[in-house]
């Protein structure tokens, strides 16, 4: 890499989806490195080696200590920051799913946030915030989570507090644990920007880091949608219903002409007419006087168990990155969510994300080692492009995987993450033939008109998939499993296929009861 960017460029490791063995540690670390990546945000979850408290969902999958150092040492010896992520408001499903723990928390119906209000439940997320603190001497920074910790506005409410001040009050009892160690905290600011208050940050300025996100991936840089007090959209776009590039508009949709006279005081200099400056939240909170670390999707909670959409995620890490050099933050970090939240099913394992990777670290000033060295550039990044198209609207990832695979031999290094991605491509297409023998079945599911041979051609075809199917996650195991393991390894081989087995069973189950009564009918007239 000869040229190295002033600024952090960071990646996410979000642990609590498919853990990879700890064998291939060095080998993430030192590929991490090569990309001009110097810093890697962790999310542990249950994998982290805490005393005293027993969360582990799958034993199996736990960092020793001697693992998590082991970690912090080839962290640094890669020039590589490691900037741990302890959950402290929300996000705790899997702390608070355990009925011993359910207790602590502000909604005992979908325990995710815990009740701020109840010193026990405060004392226990402090506990586990002094372990990460210890357990990582050389960090900077410590991460606190509380995005997304929706509950506490039934806190706010029992309190007739408003939320950003309940979110802000917890702050202050969870700052002297980090502070005391002489680290700073970093949290996610959605939370304050769903209720913000302007003004109300002076006391954290220089103390607390802003980990500002938005994920909006539409091109340009102004877009008419605002982020602020929820997902907001231009009125004006009702008007437009042709418009490919339009949202989804519904009943409860909210519009920027409806903000408050405040906020849209506040917004006005990053206004143009219906138009916000994109990822206007770096300048409001830099405004603000806060110092930022704001994140990119490399990975986000939609993107599901195949394939990354790579163009939507390349047009996000640009945007965040115009974002970064024009208020002169700290840098960036890309986001790689496993799961949406501690209950949700897999996304696609880490490997598949090494292009959005190259991209983060060039958008930031790097100039990072071609990752499949034998392979020209230019034709890399017309395959990732046609991958990313094909996740969003073009059906040629078939094409690809072929061209891939032809490609194997040349790949130099990282045949590993070259071929599993052409794997994935594979299933994609394999995925969208299983469902077409189900929507081919479900569309004649009123009625027995078409002729015996129809009906059994479509059982044929399903067999012949369901054989495929089979072959398909023998060699996905075979493949991904060198360098996975785990009870999450298993649940993500069985959401690639299971579902798709049970609906063809299904269907192959009606088109025999179609086929006896379409001989019935076709054979009725002498």
């Amino acid at each position: 890499m000869s040229k190295k960017s002033r600024y952090v460029v960071g990646v996410h490791l979000d642990l609590k989806g498919t853990m990879f063995k700890p064998s291939y540690i060095p080998q993430l670390l030192g590929d991490l490195a090569g990309q001009g990546v110097n810093a890697v945000l962790v999310e542990y979850e249950d994998i982290f080696p805490f005393k005293g408290i027993d969360i582990a969902y799958d034993r199996k999958t736990v960092w020793s200590r001697t693992t998590l150092r082991k970690f912090l040492d080839l962290a640094e010896m890669n020039g590589i920051e490691v900037i741990p992520l302890q959950q402290c408001m929300g996000h705790l499903e899997y702390v608070l799913g355990w009925k011993k723990y359910r207790k602590f928390a502000e909604d005992k119906a979908y325990p995710s946030t815990i009740n701020v209000t109840d010193r026990n439940a405060v004392s226990l997320i402090k506990e586990m915030l002094r372990q990460i603190v210890e357990g990582h001497p050389g960090s900077r920074f410590i991460h606190l989570g509380m995005d997304e910790a929706h509950a506490i506005r039934h806190t706010a409410k029992r309190l007739g507090r408003t939320v950003q001040e309940v979110f802000l009050e917890h702050l202050r009892v969870l700052l002297p644990v980090v502070e005391s160690a002489g680290k700073k905290a970093y949290i996610w600011t959605d939370m304050l920007e769903d209720d913000f208050h302007p003004g109300a940050f002076k006391e954290f300025a220089g103390r607390v880091i802003f980990g500002t996100w938005d994920y909006n991936t539409a091109a340009g840089d102004e877009l008419p949608v605002a982020r602020l007090k929820g997902v907001r959209y231009s009125r004006e776009w009702l008007d437009e219903p042709e418009n490919p590039a339009a949202p989804s508009i519904g009943a409860g949709t909210q519009f920027v002409e409806d903000y408050p006279a405040h906020i849209k005081k506040v917004l006005e200099p990053y206004r143009n007419g219906r138009l916000y400056r994109r990822n206007f939240h770096i300048d409001l909170w830099t405004k603000e006087g806060m110092t930022c670390l704001p994140v990119s999707a490399l990975r986000v909670s939609s993107n599901l168990s195949v394939l990354p959409p790579y163009n939507a995620c390349m047009r996000n890490i640009r945007g965040w990155s115009k974002a970064i050099h024009r208020t002169k933050q700290l840098g960036q970090i890309g986001t790689s969510w496993a799961r949406g939240t501690s209950w949700c099913p897999p996304n696609f394992s880490i490997d598949l994300q090494w292009p959005q990777i190259a991209e983060l670290s060039r958008s930031m000033g790097n100039s990072p080692r071609p990752f499949w060295p034998g392979i020209p550039p230019k034709t890399v990044e017309r395959i990732i492009k046609t991958l990313g198209r094909s996740r969003e609207d073009w059906r040629l990832e078939g094409k690809i995987a072929a061209e891939m695979e032809a490609l194997s031999p040349k790949v130099k290094e990282h045949s590993f993450e070259w071929d599993g991605t052409a794997m994935m491509a594979r299933v994609l297409e394999l995925q969208r033939r299983a469902s077409y023998n189900i929507e081919e079945v479900d569309f004649f599911h009123a009625n027995i008109r078409p002729v015996e041979s129809e009906w059994q051609r479509r059982i044929a075809e399903q067999k012949q998939t369901l054989r495929d199917i089979e072959a398909m996650r023998k060699k996905v195991i075979a493949h991904f499993g060198k360098r996975y393991h785990g009870d999450a390894f298993n649940e993500w081989v069985r959401h690639l296929f299971d579902l798709y087995v049970k609906r063809i069973e299904d269907c192959q189950a009606i088109c025999r009861k179609k086929l006896a009564l379409a001989k019935k009918v076709y054979a009725s007239k002498k």
